[in-house]
């Protein structure tokens, strides 16, 4: 019997973690910025003196293509279904496989930094994004606080390179 209710337990609990969960149904409500609206964080970029391309993803999800402090950067559209009601979005800068792109080097970022990450991926290249979360909406402000933190972020990388990069023996 004990063996039924945990079984039941555990199953309760798995139904309710579903990645549905995340997914923004909700229409987004007038002067909010929603992942679930594309258009509406287009014109959040454009409003914030950003280019803002709107493109599919290789999995047809929205995606949008732009740039800040001298880097591109792409802002990709998470836990949608069938492309659509997509609840965060992930800011994401890359850069080209290099030798340098080390896993002791994103540790160093990532020991200092509370709003981004950084990794290494499987081909080499070296990422560095953000996450956002937009169920239910952002304000106009509040997303533009957000492209302002990821703009900083990106503001911080050529500095970082350099005292980072600089250090490093030479040979």
């Amino acid at each position: 019997m004990r063996c039924f209710f945990l079984f039941a337990s555990i199953f309760s609990i798995m139904s309710v973690a579903s990645p549905a969960a995340g997914q923004d149904s909700e229409p987004c409500a007038a002067d909010m910025v929603c992942a679930s609206a594309p258009a509406t964080v287009v014109d959040a970029f454009r409003a914030g003196g950003y280019k803002a391309k709107l493109v599919l993803d290789s999995q047809g999800d929205p995606l949008i293509e732009s740039a800040a402090s001298g880097s591109q950067f792409e802002t990709f559209f998470y836990g949608c279904v069938d492309t659509k009601q997509c609840s965060s979005l992930q800011f994401r800068v890359t850069y080209a496989k290099e030798s340098d792109n080390t896993a002791d080097l994103a540790n160093r970022w990532n020991r200092d930094r509370r709003f981004s990450q950084m990794a290494v991926t499987e081909a080499g290249e070296l990422m560095v994004s953000w996450d956002v979360v937009t169920t239910g909406g952002l304000t106009k402000r509040n997303f533009g606080e957000v492209l302002a933190v990821w703009e900083g972020i990106l503001a911080e990388l050529g500095p970082f390179f350099k005292a980072e990069l600089a250090a490093k023996p030479k040979g």
